[in-house]
């Protein structure tokens, strides 16, 4: 009989990548948004015209071994930038939300979401100037998601 600790890791990633794309942002009203992985070196030149939303997980890790052996926890780190206040707090006001549902929704690929034991909202992290010149706004946030691998 094989250790069922011993499996291979979630795709954390792919995971998050593929939920994002089944996000529908125009029909909610932001026609701008462009979701982008922490390794998109040219966020910058996005942030000009785009509401940009910036995310990354960190690295997959069972909690402990009373927990079933397919269930694995990462952090993703969420960060808006736009330049419209009212719109950046409406957006991360809808991630908010979408990620939330996500325990929810269908399996994907990559697995299935679970729950998020630590689920804060965005805080405001800075109003000033980017690399552009122009004014920016951006929010962030850091959640703890725990998901199930593919079986």
């Amino acid at each position: 009989m094989a250790d069922l600790s011993v499996r291979a890791p979630l795709d954390a990633e792919g995971l998050v990548d593929a939920l994002f794309k089944r996000v529908d942002f125009k029909s909610a009203g932001f026609d701008r948004v462009v979701a982008l992985p922490r390794a998109i070196a040219d966020t910058d030149s996005f942030a000009i015209d785009h509401d940009v939303v910036i995310w990354h997980c960190g690295s997959p890790a069972q909690p402990d071994w009373n927990v079933k052996a397919w269930v694995w926890r990462f952090a993703l780190s969420l960060t808006v930038v736009n330049r419209d206040p009212d719109l950046n707090y409406q957006l991360c006001s809808f991630l908010h939300e979408t990620i939330s549902r996500w325990p929810y929704d269908d399996s994907t690929e990559f697995g299935r979401v679970g729950a998020i034991p630590d689920n804060p909202m965005f805080e405001l992290v800075s109003i000033g100037d980017i690399v552009t010149t122009k004014t920016a706004v951006v929010r962030s946030c850091t959640k703890l998601i725990q998901a199930g691998s593919p079986r």
